[in-house]
């Protein structure tokens, strides 16, 4: 059976735009993210989802109500499509950060390396992985409509892209704030497979 998911991610805040880390801190989005994130709000117009799945952050709750009217019964805001934490390092910039061997071991290699107060790598994929394997659910449920929204955030939307599609890599996959990607999945062998639809 197949599964097409429609994943979002949040508009934009100011800390993105001021290209501070950002993760677990709760921060809303920017009024003018808004206009930005028109087109997403107008493909989305008379379509119909099975389910929508959001991150508890409020970014991403303040984005899924502008985008889609959805009802209460119909939304899970689930806390493991959250961003990962950065611990210490968020809200700072890479120019605060560039001089810190532990940075830069994070950024050459982030699965052997920890942002202090952090969250692992290991952790961040595991806890993505629980979050898709929870979704076979919608395989053994005859149903035509397979569709799901997910709105969350970047680097949980390029992690579920690299976990699914083969031969991938985790930059392989853009997810600029406000943007669409669709993934259209089978779930065969115990994983997920599928491609960018």
């Amino acid at each position: 059976m197949e599964l097409e998911l429609t994943c979002i991610r949040h508009g934009a805040t100011q800390w993105n735009k001021e290209r501070r880390y950002l993760g677990h801190t709760d921060v809303g989005i920017l009024q003018e993210s808004l206009i930005e994130l028109a087109p997403v709000k107008e493909a989305l117009k008379g379509r119909s989802f099975r389910k929508v799945f959001c991150s508890d952050l409020k970014r991403c709750r303040e984005t899924l109500d502008w985008i889609y009217t959805v009802s209460a019964d119909q939304v899970v805001f689930d806390n493991r499509l959250r961003e990962m934490d950065f611990g210490e390092w968020e809200g700072r910039t890479y120019d605060q950060l560039k001089h810190l061997d532990t940075y830069r071991n994070w950024l050459s290699d982030p699965e052997s390396s920890t942002p202090p107060g952090g969250e692992s790598w290991g952790h961040f994929q595991g806890r993505i992985a629980d979050f898709m394997n929870g979704l076979t659910c919608f395989t053994k449920e005859e149903s035509k409509d397979n569709q799901l929204l997910i709105v969350a955030h970047g680097g949980v939307i390029r992690q579920i892209a690299t976990m699914t599609v083969p031969g991938s890599s985790f930059w392989d996959f853009s997810a600029d704030p406000g943007s669409l990607l669709t993934l259209k999945l089978t779930f065969d062998g115990g994983k997920w497979t599928g491609y960018v639809g």
